[in-house]
């Protein structure tokens, strides 16, 4: 079987919801193992929320709903971590993109297949205003740390928040250059994750980013599929 034929069945389970109750289920007994044996609730909210974020980007690929209740996950795992750690912008901002992620749900429940933002659509309005509005949050929140702003550490921080926010935007509307953002984010991420002695999101960074290659890569053969049979898949729910 080619690997062309592997990726395409891959994708048939990934909408399969006995596929979707199976990760689930193993994330669960993945997570209390850890929990009792691999270093208790620091476990479960760093390298948990690492390993929601390799399930979701995997759910991504394949343009499955799964993919927003995962980052929900991995933003709620992500927001308790950074409270624990006592930085509360980067908690506060992982809320905001369980804003963002809610969201993303609703606009691909009203949207089933269309790529790139309408103007006219009151839906692709709401959700452009939300990620301007987290972005302005950002800005605001990360330019009074007083003695950090200005350091490569802040620069680095900004910068992947951008970048996610972007990408989050980019997913609501299915381009693909959602793909590059996440990489670009996670190529400034992983310093600061180093820096800061977050081995599960450092670690499992590197995971979910060898997935972007591949969801890149899958999203290019989508589109190429709607230039031949437009037919196939423009329809729109709403």
């Amino acid at each position: 079987m080619s690997i062309s034929a592997h990726i395409e069945k891959l994708g048939e389970r990934a909408r399969s919801p006995w596929f979707h109750a199976a990760v689930a289920a193993g994330f669960v007994i993945a997570m209390a193992f850890g929990y009792r044996l691999l270093g208790g609730l620091e476990f479960v909210q760093g390298w948990g929320g690492g390993i929601a974020a390799v399930i979701a980007t995997f759910f991504l690929i394949w343009k499955s709903q799964g993919y927003w209740l995962w980052m929900i996950v991995n933003a709620s795992l992500w927001t308790a971590l950074f409270f624990e750690l006592e930085l509360p912008v980067l908690a506060w901002l992982q809320i905001s993109f369980l804003v963002l992620a809610s969201y993303g749900a609703v606009q691909w429940a009203l949207v089933r297949f269309r790529i790139g933002f309408n103007p006219h659509a009151r839906s692709d309005v709401v959700g452009t205003v939300l990620a301007l509005a987290v972005f302005l949050y950002s800005v605001y929140a990360y330019w009074n740390l007083e003695g950090y702003v200005g350091t490569i550490w802040w620069a680095l921080e900004l910068g992947t928040v951008f970048l996610a926010i972007v990408a989050m935007w980019m997913d609501a509307f299915r381009y693909k250059a959602n793909w590059v953002a996440w990489s670009l984010s996670n190529v400034l991420a992983v310093p600061l994750f180093f820096h800061g002695g977050l081995w599960g999101p450092f670690f499992t960074t590197f995971v979910y980013q060898g997935l972007n290659v591949v969801g890149w890569f899958q999203w290019v053969r989508d589109e190429q599929r709607l230039v031949v049979d437009p037919d196939v898949s423009l329809a729109e729910a709403a």
